[in-house]
């Protein structure tokens, strides 16, 4: 572990070595960047000392990734993963963000294409590159085809309201959330490095071409989901490194989620006695059992009040639209007269002070809560995140980009909703803008003003919406980028 972390460190140095010298070189205006792929296995989850902890340590100074999420098995929405990771990457020094949003065509949607190329402007790139807009001259999909003009027309309008909104974007800042997600350094760090047998998954064990081992993903989607549900429900959310926790930065976070089977000692200190003066600790995906060494640790067992938590596994690596939608329940939580299916990792908890609020099918304690000082530790013996999006997913073949399988996922289970929302349930909910279910709202605010920019991540039209924006004046006139027409509004 301390000779990994030894290697990262010396890495970045060398980076910022070669930063430094080309802008003494060239000058402040050549930026250095690397191009990141979100295709890994665990689909849109870059490695934290490679998305962020490279940024922190001014490694490189322009952060420079892609939208390929039509092409892979994931929700639209995962873009706002990806901008969280990027934002967490950025928030020390404040590195402008290079984003490729690509209107491949036939693949990408025009719609989608839209909705990206608005949350990549909404959400801060100083840098939006689109890639090849010509005539296929030689590309086998990077470019526009001029079969699908509305492909241009998509582009012509994003293009359009981003020049519209240029003024509120110059030196704009995000505001900071009221609940911190863990990326956990040790979680990632162990997670990508356990292989499992191929026959240990029901999908995989299938597959005669896939591996004799496959690498874990379970609890970095876990993450992903979770940050999801949050964002559907409306809730801001900023995502810390366990680092971060250790130095402090939990200050004026109300909740904290932490999903991972390995977690970092010094992380747990700074979480005990930030839950002790009153923050609420939701904790799932594994619960921390085993520590940056991969040993068994019982520090967060025991924050959570809880002596053990017995783990079984079903999947290995469920992609969200390709496998989890066929998978088979591992278990469910009771949860008044009903019961939410829960997909991949179960962990039946033993209560050692901790109060059991639900219950595995079976009888076992499944939902525990830990009074601990002023706050609260909530733990879930499984993947909330991931039962929460399985229930709104559709049982489809899944398609390589096109219209043909394509769809946003709707119709989430209320109950699995509120088992993956437990963490925030007693936030004060002071959102910097809200529209309602659905559509997921930025805010970025400048000397120009406050631009607030909204996805709606659903197929049908959010007509009818009240939006609310917390500021601290009363706007002078408050107008519509898309229309260019000034909208009625109440300050109180």
């Amino acid at each position: 572990w301390y000779s990994n972390r030894f290697n990262e460190q010396e890495r970045f140095g060398a980076f910022r070595a070669m930063t430094q010298a080309a802008r003494e070189a060239v000058g402040p205006h050549v930026l250095t960047g690397a191009n990141y792929s979100p295709h890994h296995l665990a689909l849109c989850y870059g490695p934290v000392y490679q998305w962020v902890d490279i940024f922190r340590a001014r490694g490189m100074s322009m952060f420079w990734t892609e939208d390929y999420i039509f092409s892979i098995p994931e929700v639209p929405s995962m873009i706002s993963w990806q901008f969280a990771q990027i934002h967490a990457a950025t928030r020390e020094h404040g590195q402008p963000v290079h984003f490729y949003v690509m209107p491949h065509a036939p693949g990408q949607l025009p719609e989608v294409l839209r909705r990206n190329m608005l949350f990549a402007v909404g959400s801060g790139s100083a840098h939006i590159d689109n890639f090849w807009v010509g005539p296929p001259e030689r590309f086998t999909e990077n470019y526009v085809s001029y079969h699908h003009p509305e492909m241009y027309r998509a582009l012509f309008e994003a293009i359009h309201d981003t020049a519209a909104a240029e003024p509120f974007l110059i030196d704009a800042k995000r505001r900071k959330a009221k609940v911190a997600l863990v990326l956990s350094q040790a979680t990632d760090y162990h997670e990508s490095r356990l292989q499992r047998k191929k026959g240990d998954d029901p999908f995989f064990a299938r597959c005669k071409n896939a591996p004799a081992t496959i690498e874990q993903t379970l609890c970095r989607k876990e993450q992903q989901h979770l940050y999801l549900a949050l964002r559907e429900a409306g809730h801001d959310v900023d995502l810390l490194t366990e680092d971060d926790v250790i130095a402090g930065r939990l200050a004026g976070h109300e909740s904290c989620i932490f999903a991972g089977e390995w977690v970092q000692r010094r992380a747990v200190k700074a979480l005990d006695e930030w839950v002790t003066a009153g923050g609420t600790l939701f904790a799932c995906g594994g619960l921390g059992h085993r520590n940056e060494f991969d040993e068994t640790e019982g520090s967060m067992l025991a924050l959570l009040g809880l002596k053990n938590a017995a783990t079984t596994r079903t999947l290995i690596a469920p992609r969200t639209l390709l496998e989890l939608p066929l998978a088979e329940p591992i278990g469910q939580i009771v949860t008044g007269d009903a019961a939410v299916p829960f997909f991949g990792l179960r962990q039946n908890l033993e209560p050692s002070t901790a109060t059991v609020l639900h219950r595995w099918k079976e009888g076992q304690p499944a939902v525990t809560r830990q009074k601990h000082g002023k706050g609260s530790a909530v733990a879930v013996g499984g993947l909330p995140g991931m039962a929460w999006m399985r229930s709104g997913l559709k049982p489809i073949p899944y398609a390589r980009g096109g219209r043909g399988t394509f769809y946003f996922p709707a119709d989430y289970d209320p109950r699995a909703r509120d088992l993956a929302l437990l963490g925030v349930k007693d936030t004060s909910g002071t959102f910097a803008a809200s529209a309602g279910t659905g559509v997921e709202t930025l805010v970025l605010d400048s000397k120009a003003g406050t631009l607030v920019t909204l996805i709606n991540w659903r197929d049908t039209p959010a007509k009818d919406r009240e939006v609310r924006v917390r500021l601290p004046f009363a706007p002078k006139v408050v107008r519509d980028i898309t229309t260019g027409k000034e909208l009625k509004a109440t300050y109180a």
